[in-house]
């Protein structure tokens, strides 16, 4: 017999929310704020679904709007709470995840879920199926029959309770065709059914027992003695209401039959695609596991090669490289293996035979030969350590793949080939086995075919992302900038930064003694110590012990966010105190422990640089985090004293591209006002202040809003953001930023546009052609639609800022390479560049590198560079 499951998705989707959203829980959100608490907790109840075995399956849903039951009865569910909008965003969410998995859903206007699997259940059974119902609804045991089963999910699907005709009769006492009746009888306060007032289920039970219908009941309620049977007699209509009310309409025209709402098993890649779309790591992983565990990845097969002599016979023009490492910080990992292909043959190179091969070694270092990598920049590092200059690598399937899709640059390569549907290439997780540390795996073939097969695929995946990025127009973006740039963040990373172990051991004790006085500090005026860090036993500090006012008290305690801290500055002294010591402690944490954990023998930290990470091209650092050291508080700036150049008569120089942004949206607007500020090298934050607030002289306060209004157009804000950043009324917030487009008229026009050329196009593009795909604009959600208005307005500026940094960085590489200077480009933080250079070239590199970052690219406005050398990151 056919099975047929149905699917109560309201039911589903509200017990998924409520679980998760308990007072005092934190919904999960993705990076971006969209809400996906109820939709992570909905997929892992539907996968115990499907585990089972049918053949049709459709989840219903309750449609928007009032239905027949509330034109027939205005109170019908009148008690009921709106629904919150965190979960009302999330049911588009949800479809789009059923439509991703093959699986049907279903509303229809006018009518309740109930009402949809009601009708399919009776279609299902005269069709002679077996019917599933899964709900946590008792309003569909009504539909149990021989041939229907409701699973009514209690705590989640790994608890439900199966009622068949035999468990009606066990726990009711009743067939499974009295159901509409007792419900009737008994009433629904939660729908706001009536039923009659004091008829309880053991009552209900009884009656039906006797009188087996509502109707012969009714007919017969002044036989009933006492209180019971009169209130029957009082409430005749109330009963019969009832019963229309909870009787699951079985006729809906649904227009569809069974063959419809055949279970069709989507696309694993396209699952994998929409659990990265919403941040659901976790999902995406086991996805993997059980998937690849169950049908194997195909791999082509391999030649382990043992000697030198086999490998200079491979050795030709155009193979594919993938250097396998044993952990992601390549700077401290070790060399697993080496993988070449030629796109027909695969072969492994143990770690050992690498080194010793003198043909591969001069193949890897000849600039004439042309070859393939993944990564090129941590194959370059890695090599390097071992006195392997890389050289003539034409091709990176990392930034290739990245440039296609952003949103590909953060995964490995088995993920990135499945992208462009090849099959060649198992997940890392199932060679190397889950863990937090990768582990070889035996026998050796197991990870060498592995290493040898990623070599393959990037060989294979060359000509097809090189024909997509010449559709793209991004070939030169390719060529000409990212793959030039990858090698000089190869020498930046190897070159490293030089600590001043004393300054660091200075400020470790500094910070430390800070953190000790505050500390008892705090302990005095709470009158006892306690754990500053624990945010439950600081709440009961401060609201219990020192009664300060407070928000409500959840199950784990009081929030002491420092929005709320700062609300209690005036309350009491302890206040700042803690402010403080939050500040301090972090500093100590982050960078002083930081640091020293990332110090190398040569007292250097050696930086990673996400090339292939943002969606906007930007540049992100991490072990560690050279670009966040913090400039605003004294102690942030401490704590570039720290890093000094390598030799003793070597200087840094620090250059800074000045309102990068802000002159990129006047080359992209074209505004004529904005052009001619800074064609007159008028200070533009001034000028806009001037024209807002109608004021010849300008206050600094005035100057400051301004500047808030200037880059918070470029980023989209709104009036409220604005409000909140300056501290003013939301009003007074839209006056200024109506204000300021009228002052720059071809801005407003750039918005508008920008917004409505995303949606058309579906991405909006730097003037390097790169492109953000905004997949938001398209949302039901309103929130994240605006998110994505703001991701149209900023990627094409800040996108295009970091092009142009970018090509400022090449033209001065090669300049320092072409004049054998021994001057370095030594760390790159956001619109900055710092150099390392020697005393006897710090007047030509003062000359040269703002010569060369102004003319990285020609705009309609200049690019002024501002220059800072000194002899620490600190005096720079």
């Amino acid at each position: 017999m056919k099975k047929l499951i149905l699917v109560d998705g309201n039911s589903i989707i509200f017990r998924a929310y409520y679980a998760t959203a308990y007072p005092g829980a934190k919904l999960m959100q993705t990076s971006t704020g969209i809400y996906t608490n109820a939709l992570f907790a909905f997929i892992n109840m539907v996968d115990k679904i499907k585990e089972l075995e049918f053949d049709h399956i459709l989840f219903a849903f309750d449609s928007k709007g009032p239905t027949k039951r509330h034109l027939m009865y205005e109170d019908y569910k009148a008690g009921r709470k709106e629904m919150p909008e965190e979960l009302a965003e999330q049911f588009e969410l949800v479809y789009e995840y059923l439509d991703t998995v093959g699986f049907h859903h279903y509303n229809l206007p006018g009518y309740e879920a109930d009402d949809i699997i009601g009708t399919l259940a009776r279609i299902g059974t005269n069709s002679n199926y077996q019917v599933d119902i899964f709900s946590s609804d008792r309003d569909l045991l009504q539909l149990v029959s021989n041939q229907v089963t409701v699973n009514l999910i209690k705590k989640g699907m790994s608890d439900v309770a199966v009622y068949t005709p035999l468990t009606i009769k066990e726990e009711f006492d009743l067939d499974c065709e009295q159901m509409i009746d007792f419900k009737a009888l008994t009433g629904d306060p939660s729908d706001n059914i009536p039923g009659i007032p004091g008829v309880g289920p053991k009552t209900a039970i009884k009656l039906l027992n006797e009188y087996h219908t509502l109707e012969n009941l009714l007919d017969n309620s002044q036989n009933i003695k006492g209180s019971v049977g009169q209130k029957i007699s009082e409430n005749h209509e109330a009963a019969i209401k009832s019963k229309v009310l909870v009787t699951i309409d079985q006729h809906v025209p649904i227009p569809f039959g069974l063959n419809e709402i055949k279970f069709n098993e989507g696309n694993f890649n396209d699952l994998i695609t929409f659990y990265q779309k919403y941040e659901l790591h976790s999902l995406a992983r086991n996805l993997i596991r059980q998937e690849v565990s169950i049908e194997e990845i195909p791999t082509s097969k391999y030649v382990k090669l043992n000697n030198s002599s086999e490998v200079q016979k491979i050795l030709k023009p155009n193979l594919a490289f993938y250097l396998e490492l044993s952990t992601e910080n390549y700077h401290q990992a070790d060399i697993w293996g080496l993988g070449i292909s030629d796109g027909v043959n695969s072969y492994f190179i143990s770690p050992e035979l690498l080194f010793k091969s003198d043909s591969l070694l001069d193949y890897l270092e000849s600039e004439a030969v042309s070859k393939y990598g993944f990564n090129i920049k941590e194959l370059t590092v890695k090599l390097k350590y071992h006195g392997i200059n890389v050289k003539g690598f034409t091709y990176d399937l990392l930034l290739a793949s990245y440039l296609i899709n952003p949103n590909l640059g953060k995964e490995e390569l088995a993920r990135i080939a499945i992208a462009f549907e090849c099959d060649l290439v198992k997940y890392d997780e199932l060679i190397y086995l889950k863990g937090a540390k990768k582990r070889l795996p035996e026998p050796a073939s197991v990870y060498e075919e592995h290493i040898a097969s990623k070599a393959k695929a990037i060989h294979t995946l060359r000509e097809r992302t090189l024909k997509e990025l010449e559709e793209y127009n991004q070939l030169s973006l390719l060529n000409e900038i990212e793959i030039p740039l990858s090698l000089i963040l190869a020498k930046m990373e190897f070159e490293g930064i030089k600590v001043d172990t004393v300054e660091l051991e200075n400020q470790r004790l500094d910070l430390s003694k800070e953190i000790d006085e505050l500390t008892e500090s705090i302990y005095d005026d709470a009158g006892l110590e306690f754990n500053i860090n624990s945010p439950k036993q600081l709440g009961d500090i401060l609201f219990e012990t020192l009664n300060l006012p407070h928000g409500k008290k959840t199950k784990t305690g009081y929030s002491t966010s420092q929005d709320v801290l700062l609300k209690l500055i005036d309350d009491h002294p302890i206040i700042n105190k803690i402010l403080r010591y939050r500040s301090v402690s972090k500093l100590f944490q982050t960078y002083i422990n930081g640091i020293s954990d990332a110090l190398t023998e040569d007292n250097k930290v050696h930086t990673i640089y996400q090339q292939a990470l943002t969606a906007t091209g930007r540049l992100s650092s991490i072990e560690p985090n050279l670009q966040n050291i913090p400039i605003r508080t004294r102690e942030g700036r401490e704590i570039r004293k720290m890093f000094i150049p390598s030799k003793p008569n070597n200087y840094f120089i620090s250059a800074d591209y000045s309102q990068i942004e802000l002159r990129v949206l006047a080359h992209i607007s074209q505004d004529q006002k904005l052009i001619e500020t800074f064609q007159k090298g008028i200070d533009i934050h001034a000028e806009t202040a001037r024209q807002i607030f109608h004021a010849n002289e300008v206050s600094s306060d005035q100057r400051r809003a301004a500047k808030a209004v200037n880059f918070g157009i470029i980023y989209g804000i709104s009036d409220w953001g604005l409000s909140e950043d300056l501290g003013i009324s939301v009003m007074e917030a839209e006056k200024y930023i109506s204000s300021y487009l009228k002052i720059y008229p071809d801005v407003s026009k750039y918005m508008s546009n920008i917004v409505k050329y995303g949606l058309d196009k579906g991405y909006v593009e730097t003037i390097f052609n790169r492109r953000r795909y905004l997949p938001e604009l398209q949302s039901p959600v309103y929130m994240v639609r605006k998110f994505g208005e703001r991701l149209a307005l900023n990627a094409p500026i800040q996108g295009s800022a970091a092009d142009i940094l970018k090509k400022a960085m090449i033209d001065l590489d090669k300049y320092i390479v072409r004049n054998n200077l021994k001057s370095k480009i030594l760390l790159q933080v956001h619109d900055e560049l710092i150099f390392e250079v020697p005393e006897d070239e710090l007047e030509l590199m003062n000359n040269i590198i703002p010569k060369l970052m102004t003319n990285a690219v020609h705009l309609l406005v200049d690019l002024p560079v501002s220059l800072a050398s000194g002899k620490s990151w600190y005096e720079v």
